[in-house]
């Protein structure tokens, strides 16, 4: 049986514990122009369980960027400027688990990612697996960790 390559996440525990807010810290990484709408109200689609017991959705009125993840995944990820040959490593990597919603990522698959913002030929080191690894393994600013399925 083929072991599985270990993957990581932004862990949101590692902000409680570090006395860190994961929201105020994910918010500054929006956009300039979906900055501007933080204070605003949007509308988003919400489950919901109606008189039946069906899943049903509403639309609420909630906060902009309220769970700043979508945004960053829907917009600004999207912007030229998100990530850029300047932006330091370990916030590149940081970026990414933003951009895909902090799905659990192996080493292949955040260099994958980084390509589509970063001619890894462009980059000195190329963003070799060892190094993505070494900064995740050794973050102590981003709460990245490695993603472990909890026993039942």
């Amino acid at each position: 049986m083929e072991e599985q390559k270990p993957r990581y996440f932004i862990d949101e525990r590692w902000y409680t514990e570090h006395n860190k807010s994961f929201r105020a810290v994910a918010l500054t990484r929006l956009c300039p122009s979906c900055r501007k709408k933080i204070g605003t109200e949007t509308q988003e689609r919400v489950p919901t369980v109606d008189a039946r017991g069906r899943v049903v959705f509403e639309m609420r009125s909630v906060p902009f960027a309220s769970n700043p993840l979508p945004v960053i995944r829907s917009d600004c990820s999207k912007q030229r400027d998100y990530i850029t040959p300047e932006t330091p490593v370990a916030e590149a990597i940081f970026r990414i688990f933003l951009a895909n919603g902090n799905q659990p990522t192996d080493v292949d698959g955040i260099r994958e990612q980084l390509s589509n913002y970063i001619a890894l030929s462009s980059r000195p080191h190329g963003y070799s697996a060892e190094l993505i690894k070494s900064i995740i393994e050794h973050d102590q600013v981003y709460g990245l960790r490695r993603f472990e399925l909890e026993a039942a």
